[in-house]
């Protein structure tokens, strides 16, 4: 099985991450991406806790899910907000509101994404015990989630989903 360790020294070659953040605009995502990634050592790489999925029919897969930046989610933690994660992902309707995380980029949206418009995942999340909650939409043909790179600069948390590491 791969690791915290190995993800994160992949995410060092601009190779590795062209390959998973690339392929657009000329590969700026990926540029923007391994700048912010090198830039800084306030990062790393975390297990994320699925707490809710929900499968349409149209080849596309949403979940809500909570990351901490220092280990898993306890169970019992998780536990207490897949409840709440199920009841918001029907409420606000993943299928409209699926975001992918497919660069190194504001938690939650940073004010230009429409997850800054939409307070309920930042409600649900516990920033001041570390507990962060995000929806997520699924790119074509990846599995179950399991991954997730971040980096901590100028005060502000960016994440990208490592679907394939």
């Amino acid at each position: 099985m791969t690791t915290r360790e190995e993800i994160a020294a992949r995410l060092d070659d601009f190779a590795y991450q062209k390959k998973h953040f690339g392929g657009f605009m000329m590969n700026k995502r990926a540029k923007s991406s391994h700048a912010l990634w090198t830039s800084t050592t306030d990062r790393g790489v975390t297990e994320l806790s699925i707490l809710t999925t929900r499968d349409y029919g149209d080849s596309n897969v949403y979940d809500v899910a909570a990351f901490r930046l220092d280990g898993p989610v306890p169970a019992d933690v998780a536990a207490q907000l897949v409840p709440a994660a199920g009841h918001l992902a029907d409420g606000a309707n993943l299928r409209a509101h699926g975001y992918v995380y497919s660069e190194i980029e504001p938690w939650d949206g940073g004010g230009t994404s429409w997850i800054s418009k939409k307070p309920e995942f930042r409600n649900l999340s516990r920033v001041d015990e570390g507990l962060y909650v995000i929806p997520i939409q699924r790119l074509t043909g990846d599995g179950e989630p399991h991954w997730l790179a971040w980096v901590r600069a100028n005060g502000t948390l960016n994440i990208a989903i490592v679907y394939n590491p």
